[in-house]
Order: C-alpha cells, then structure tokens, then sequence
C-alpha cells in the first residue's frame, strides 16, 4: 500500500486513472455536493491501486490539477513557453487535459494517452519544457500501462493458535 506524505507520480496516476473514469467525470460536472465522489475515488485508489488517501486529499489535488491546467493552457496561449513564464510545464498536462475535454474511457483506462499525446504535439498545443524535444522517451508499453490495475499487497495471513 502507498502510504505517506505528499503525492508521488504514481500516486497522481492513481487519482487520474480514477478520475478518467466517465462516470466519475459525469457525477462530477453534475454534482454541487461531491464529497460522495471523492470518497469513492478515495476507494478506487485504495482498492485498484494500493494508494491510499482520503477524500479531502483527493478533493484538494483534483483542484489543483485542474487550477495547474487552466494556468499552463492559459500561459501557453499567450506565448509563455519559456521555463520562467508563468506557463511553467505541468507534468501530467496531457492526461488532465484528456479527462476535461473528456477523452477518457468507460473503465477509467488511460490506454489512449499515446494517441493523443501525437495528436496534441501535431496541432501545436502542447506545452513542453525548455529543451524537450517532443519525442516520447518510454516505450509504448510504459505509456500505455500508466493505468494498468496492480494487485494491491497481499494481506498477512494471522493465525491463532490455542494456547491452553
């Protein structure tokens, strides 16, 4: 299980492998009150993924994921590519903005990524760091598994003994 302060990448994938998930997206738009949804993501990360947080945490990094796009999209509009501009590289860029332009699949998979990671670089609007040159560095495998389900760590088994 995936316990501890702060969000890890792994931990981030977990929420938006979740968070990809349609009906989540749907409850989500179509909810005022969404502490039930965070909740639920809350488990799904648990139970799919060994991560562990609870709703408020999940609650809280959605909006600053979503707040973090809406910045880098905005900056890289204006032209602020540059890594001191505002428009600063957000690492999960392409997978939040699959989810909010709502790209994502009925199982929460993000097997898509790929696809539209060519197809964002192509049209001109993604936004890269300094230097980096729009080439994929990991094989298609590692891209496309960023939502593969892992078994969560096996429980200990406990047995008890008699001991009168």
């Amino acid at each position: 299980l995936s316990v501890g302060p702060g969000w890890t990448s792994a931990r981030v994938k977990a929420l938006l492998c979740v968070w990809a998930d349609r009906n989540i997206q749907e409850r989500l738009k179509s909810t005022l009150r969404n502490k039930s949804i965070f909740q639920e993501m809350a488990r799904q990360m648990q139970r799919k993924y060994g991560v562990i947080r609870d709703w408020r945490q999940c609650r809280t990094k959605y909006k600053n994921l979503k707040y973090d796009y809406k910045i880098a999209k905005s900056a890289h509009a204006a032209g602020g590519s540059s890594a001191g501009s505002l428009g600063k590289y957000m690492k999960f860029f392409d997978e939040v903005e699959a989810i909010l332009l709502d790209k994502g699949l009925e199982n929460g998979s993000m097997e898509m990524q790929k696809r539209l990671y060519d197809g964002e670089l192509k049209a001109g609007r993604l936004q890269t760091p300094a230097g980096h040159t729009g080439q994929i560095t990991g094989s298609e495998s590692e891209i496309n598994s960023v939502c593969s389900v892992a078994s969560p760590a096996p429980s200990p088994q406990v047995t008890y003994t008699d001991l009168t």
